[in-house]
C-alpha cells in the first residue's frame, strides 16, 4: 500500500509553486499544485489532503477567504494549512489567519528548514490521527461482530485509554514544540527593536521624514508582535504548568496587583475593591493572570475622553466564591459573545484597541486548570462584567 500523503500547494504565482515543489518534492509526499481558488476547491473533491500550503496575497479569492471555505465544509475542516506571506508585518494577518482555520503562517523568502519541519510536523500528526479513525473503524466492526456488550465495553475502554495516551503525549510533544518556537522568536525581535532604536539615536539626522516614519513602523511591529509572543508564551505556561492549588488570600493579591500598575491608578484609572475579597482554593500566577487580563481590558476598552471606573467585589455561593470585575466601558455586541474567550480573537479593530486576542483564552484556561468557572454580562455601550468562580478555601 502506497504510504505516501498528498499535499496541495496553491500559489497563483506558478515561479512560486515550481520552488515549493523543489523544496517539498520527497518520497512521503505527492504533490497537487495550482494557481486559483477555484483549482483549489475542484482538487479537494476529488482528493483527500493531509496539508494545505496556501499563499495568502491571491486575486479573486484571497488566502484567508478560501481557508474559511475550506473550514465550512465538512469533508475538508480538518485539513491543516499553512499561510504563506511575502509580508514580514503582517501581525493583522496572521491573527486573521489563524481565526479562518491555519495551523501555522510561515513568511518569504522562505527559510527550507523550517517549512520543511513544519510541514512534516502537520503531516505526522494529520496521519497518526487518520490511523486513530481506522482503528476505531476496526474497533466498531469487531463490536458488532462479536455482539457481546460487556467484552466489547472492556475492548472500547482499553483502545481509548491507549489512544488516550498517545494523543495525550502528542498534544505535549506540539506543545512543548509551540512554546519553544515563540521562545525563540523574541530574540531576533528584541534585536530588531535594538537597533531601530540605536538608528533613532545615532543616525536619525540621516533620515528623511518618509524614513523616519518607516523606522518607527518597524519598531512598533517588533514591539507588537513581542507583545504577541509574550501573551502565547503566557498561554502556554498555563498550559504546560502544574496546577498546585492551594489557599489564597484574594484581597491581599488584588490590593498589591492594582498598587504594581500604573494605568490602574488615579489619575489615569478608579480601580476599587468594594468590601474584602475572601480567601479561595487556587493558584496564584493563575489568579494573577485573571485579574491582569481582566482589569487591563477594563481599562483599556474605554470610549474616549472616558475615566475608566473598574469595581471589583466577591459574592459566596454555598462552598465557592463568585469574582466580579465591572467596568464602564464600551461593552460587547452580542453578536460577539460567543467568540471573545477563542484564542486570538479580536472583535475590535487593532487601529482603535491594541491587544493580540490572547488575553481572555488565558483567563478561560486558568479558571479551567484551577476547576472553576466563568462568563460575563455585557451590552454594547454600556459596560461589561466578567466573573470567574472557584471553591472557597477551608477555613
Amino acid at each position: 500500500m502506497d504510504a505516501s500523503l498528498n499535499l496541495l500547494l496553491v500559489d497563483d504565482q506558478r515561479e512560486n509553486l515550481v520552488a515549493l515543489e523543489s523544496l517539498l518534492t520527497l518520497p512521503d509526499y505527492k504533490l497537487t499544485s495550482v494557481t486559483s481558488a477555484r483549482d483549489a476547491m475542484i482538487a479537494l473533491l476529488n482528493k483527500e489532503f493531509a496539508l494545505i500550503v496556501l499563499d495568502v496575497e491571491m486575486p479573486e479569492m484571497n488566502g484567508i477567504e478560501l481557508a474559511r471555505a475550506i473550514k465550512e465544509r465538512q469533508k475538508t475542516r480538518d485539513v491543516p494549512i499553512i499561510f504563506l506571506s511575502a509580508h514580514h508585518d503582517a501581525e493583522g494577518d496572521i491573527l486573521t489567519g489563524y481565526g479562518a482555520g491555519a495551523v501555522d503562517y510561515v513568511t518569504k523568502p522562505l527559510n527550507v528548514a523550517i517549512l520543511r519541519s513544519k510541514v512534516a510536523a502537520f503531516v505526522e500528526l494529520y496521519r497518526k490521527n487518520r490511523e486513530l479513525k481506522l482503528a476505531n473503524l476496526a474497533l466498531q466492526s469487531e463490536i458488532a461482530e462479536r455482539r457481546l456488550v460487556e467484552a466489547a465495553l472492556q475492548e472500547a475502554n482499553r483502545i481509548k485509554s491507549e489512544r488516550t495516551a498517545e494523543l495525550h503525549e502528542m498534544v505535549q510533544e506540539l506543545e512543548a514544540f509551540s512554546y519553544s518556537i515563540a521562545h525563540d522568536m523574541r530574540a531576533p525581535l528584541r534585536a530588531m527593536q535594538g537597533f531601530s532604536h540605536i538608528l533613532r539615536a545615532e543616525h536619525a539626522d540621516r533620515l528623511d521624514e518618509e524614513g523616519l516614519e518607516y523606522l518607527r513602523r518597524i519598531a512598533s511591529s517588533a514591539t507588537r508582535l513581542d507583545r504577541l509572543i509574550q501573551d502565547v508564551l503566557s498561554y502556554t505556561k498555563i498550559l504546560r504548568a502544574t496546577t498546585l492549588l492551594q489557599p489564597i488570600d484574594l484581597d491581599r493579591l488584588a490590593h498589591d496587583m492594582i498598587a504594581t500598575y500604573p494605568d490602574w491608578l488615579p489619575p489615569r484609572a478608579t480601580v476599587f475593591i468594594d468590601g474584602t475579597l475572601p480567601r479561595v482554593s487556587g493558584n496564584e500566577a493563575f489568579l494573577t493572570q485573571c485579574f491582569s487580563n481582566l482589569v487591563g481590558n477594563a481599562v483599556k476598552f474605554q470610549p474616549a475622553g472616558t475615566h475608566p471606573r473598574v469595581r471589583i467585589w466577591a459574592e459566596p455561593r454555598e462552598d465557592e466564591v463568585c469574582i466580579w470585575v465591572e467596568d464602564n466601558g464600551i461593552g460587547i455586541a452580542p453578536e460577539n459573545h460567543q467568540r471573545i474567550f477563542n484564542l486570538f480573537e479580536q472583535v475590535n479593530a487593532p487601529s482603535e484597541y491594541e491587544g493580540t486576542g490572547v488575553g481572555l483564552a488565558i483567563v478561560r484556561k486558568a479558571v479551567e486548570r484551577m476547576n472553576g468557572r466563568y462568563g460575563f454580562e455585557s451590552a454594547l455601550g454600556h459596560g461589561s462584567r466578567f466573573w470567574f468562580q472557584l471553591k472557597a478555601a477551608s477555613a
